[in-house]
Order: structure tokens, then sequence, then C-alpha cells
């Protein structure tokens, strides 16, 4: 193919032909030798749907390389498997997102060649792919040969909505048993999550049955309808019903919180924490806040937040933000202990696991009786990744400056670190202050030389 390239006159022509070849090394190679700035819109369009083939062999080959590494004839990881954590930490990824790549690439090379095949060639993405596979997951091996015969051949010429829209019905035709089972499995599998998004904003992600979903709006949309003015912020005085259901949901959320005889954990009552200096509350700096379960938010969201709250002050190292404290010599952390864990570690301390800590288990790193019970040896870990550590072969080990190092069964170290609120002239904590728990450290102060980690309640 690429000897005929020779002949062609144009570069928009071997820009088409490229377009229209097998994916590849070598077509790889051919389209990033062309400036797509020296051809014409109608070239670069053909560039760009060749490059969109190129990724697509990509994703095909790394299907191949996650089933190889998942290794096991059956189609769903044990509870006791931790593949998932080695490929979360080697390609930076949520434990979760790491155990869905596992799960696609497995069906795709063992359920569904057709579609491994269509990918490899390029004539459907990775996306479509995924969309295939997840649609024919709950049914048996014949039912998904038989959905993927039927959508395979229109896959290539459909949007990804259209696709989606196609694998419904023909998932039900194949199988109407099946999809009824499945959606009595997604019940099971319904939650509620959130993202943190620009601009001091998140989104929350519910997948509910839908007359449960119906329950919601209408409940939403009764109390949107009695809301004037703006809502967060009071951003507008006249918004419209998509923000007054939004602060709906806020009012309901907050009223269900002043309940007394809500459960607690680690002790605590349900709260929202946020941390900032002293200099930030005070309105002398603007550095900013963390929101735990969030992230940065600006100066001004932590004070209005600290303005609506009850306060608790915990120590800052002065000029780094690093939070302090001193070891401990019993088995479970005290109360003081217990929040400083908490806001220090504010996730869980796997690299790439964003389980809140609130949320986790305080986990002794060396064990009790061996290590203590301090800042030092002590963090935050989600309770799968507590047992991976305890039972799945992985080994943490804790630096001095808070730094954590997980060694996987497979042999390679990923480094995990609390992330700590900015401070001027200093954006991230140096390689080597004063740990907690040791001698170095600075001793508690009655007043915080560096500034307050004030937590609204």
């Amino acid at each position: 193919m690429f000897e005929s390239l020779q002949d062609v006159d144009t570069c928009g022509d071997k820009v088409a032909a490229l377009r229209a070849a097998a994916p590849g090394p070598a077509v790889m190679t051919a389209l990033r030798s062309i400036d797509p700035r020296s051809v014409s819109p109608g070239a670069q369009v053909d560039m760009l749907a060749a490059w969109e083939k190129a990724a697509a062999w990509v994703a095909a080959a790394q299907q191949d390389v996650l089933a190889a590494l998942d290794g096991k004839p059956d189609e769903v990881l044990s509870a006791d498997d931790w593949t998932r954590e080695e490929v979360a930490a080697a390609l930076h990824l949520s434990t979760c997102t790491a155990d869905r790549r596992l799960e696609v690439a497995r069906m795709l090379v063992r359920r569904l060649p057709g579609v491994r095949r269509a990918l490899e060639a390029g004539s459907v993405d990775y996306r479509k792919a995924v969309a295939i596979a997840e649609a024919t997951e709950n049914l048996d091996a014949a039912g998904a040969l038989a959905v993927e015969a039927r959508v395979l051949p229109k896959a290539p010429d459909q949007t990804l909505a259209e696709l989606r829209r196609t694998l419904r019905r023909v998932v039900i035709a194949v199988d109407p048993r099946a999809a009824a089972e499945a959606h009595r499995q997604a019940i099971g599998e319904r939650c509620v999550r959130m993202w943190p998004v620009e601009d001091g904003m998140a989104e929350l992600y519910a997948k509910l049955p839908a007359e449960d979903a119906a329950v919601v709006m209408t409940a939403l949309d009764t109390v949107a309808a009695g809301m004037a003015g703006g809502g967060s912020g009071g951003v507008s005085d006249n918004p419209p019903i998509e923000a007054r259901r939004a602060d709906a949901l806020t009012r309901l959320a907050a009223a269900t919180l002043s309940d007394p005889d809500l459960p607690t954990r680690h002790g605590r009552r349900p709260h929202i924490q946020v941390t900032v200096s002293a200099e930030t509350l005070l309105g002398d700096g603007d550095e900013p806040g963390e929101l735990a379960g969030y992230g940065p938010v600006t100066a001004e969201t932590a004070r209005r937040i600290a303005a609506e709250g009850m306060w608790r002050r915990l120590l800052l190292e002065p000029g780094t933000g690093r939070l302090l404290d001193y070891g401990r010599t019993t088995y479970r952390p005290p109360a003081d202990l217990t929040e400083f864990l908490l806001a220090r570690d504010r996730v869980c301390g796997f690299p790439g696991c964003n389980i809140p800590a609130a949320r986790c288990d305080l986990d002794h790193t060396v064990p009790f009786g061996r290590g203590s019970t301090s800042a030092a040896n002590m963090g935050a870990l989600c309770r799968r990744h507590h047992r991976a550590k305890h039972e799945g072969g992985w080994r943490l080990t804790r630096h001095g400056d808070e730094r954590c190092t997980w060694t996987s069964p497979a042999g390679h170290s990923y480094d995990s670190a609390p992330s700590y609120p900015a401070s001027p002239g200093n954006p991230a904590p140096p390689d080597s202050p004063a740990a907690p728990g040791n001698p170095a450290a600075p001793a508690p102060a009655a007043e915080p030389p560096g500034g307050d980690a004030t937590l609204g309640e």
C-alpha cells in the first residue's frame, strides 16, 4: 500500500489513502510526517479520521494486554483479586476505573471477537466497543454473540447515542428474561456519586430505578416551585427551574443533616469540613481552602463555609500548611488525633483512590505493639485498600514527610501523598520537613504559629 503512495500526485490524495488504509504503525508514521496546517480542510478531515482509526487500533492492542494481565478464565474479578490495584497505580486511575477497564477488555477479547476485530480495524472506536460490551454484560456467551451479529454491521455509521438505542432494543429482543434480570441487578447497583468540576462546582450523578427518579424529580419540582430568589451564592433574583431544582436538592439535604438521630462515624456527627489558614479566615490572605470530599476552593468560599459553622482548631506548620501532631500510646486514636488524621489525609491513601477519609478505616501502618498510635504511623485507608495491605500482597511504607510508598505484588512501587493547602511562596510541601511523631517536629502550641485549620460542622 505504501509503495502505491509514492505514486500519489498530491498530499491530499496521500492523506485520503491513509484514511482508507488499515491502521497500524506504518500509517501512524506517515500521518505524523504530514503537517496538518499544510493541507486543505478536506485533507485535514481525512487526517482526523485516520488518527481516529489509529487510536482504535492502539485501544485494541491495549485490550489484549489487559486481558492477559487479568489471566483468569472466569469473567468477573473476585473480591480478593488485586490486579485492578496494579492497573490503577500503573495508569494513575481510580480503582473503579481500572476495574472497569479490565472487565471491558475481558469481554472484548473473550466474548466479542467481532467487536475486538472491528476495533483493531478502526471501524468502531473504543467508546462504541465499550457500549457493546456493557450492553451484553448480563447475557450468556451465545446471547452476546447474537447481539454482536445484529448491531455490528451498522455500528460504524451510527453515533454513540444511536448505537446505544439500538443495543437496548436488540438486547431485549435477543433475551427478554436476561433483560428483566439485568434490570433487577441494576436496581441493586443504584448509586449517587459526586465529581469536582471547574469554577468551584461539582456534579452529582444519580442512577435510580425510573420510578424512584420520578419521585425525586417530583419532590425537587415541588420544593423549587415555592422558592424565589437566588440559591447558592444568591447569583440570580430569578433563577431558571434547573437552578431552583439544584437549590431544592441542597435544602432537602441540609434539613436531613439537622436530624439529631443520624448515625456517627469515627465518633463524629456528619458535618461539612473546610481547612483554611488563619490569614485567609481573617481576610488577610487569599490562599485556597480545602473542602473535604471536593478539593481546593476559593478563599471567599472557604470563609463563607467557616462563617456558617462551628470551628475546631488544628495545628499547621508555618510556611507549608502541613498539619502537625504528636504520638499516642493507645490502640484506638483519641478524638483529636482522629480529627487530625481525617483532616490531613482527606482521602484514602492508596494512589488514585478518592474515597473520603471520613468513610475510611484509620490503619496502623506498622501493627500496634510494634508501631505507635500516632500520626506518623497511621492513615486513612478505604476498606478495600486496607485489605490489599493485609491480604493482597501490597506493602505500605510511610516516610517521615508523610509521603507513602506502595509496593505491589508485581514489585512496582508507587508514591502517594496528602494534598496540602497551598501557602504563599510555597505551593507544595518541601521534601524533608519535620515529621509528625518525630522528635524534630515542633510541639503543639497554645497559639498555632502558622495558622488554623477551621472545620465547618
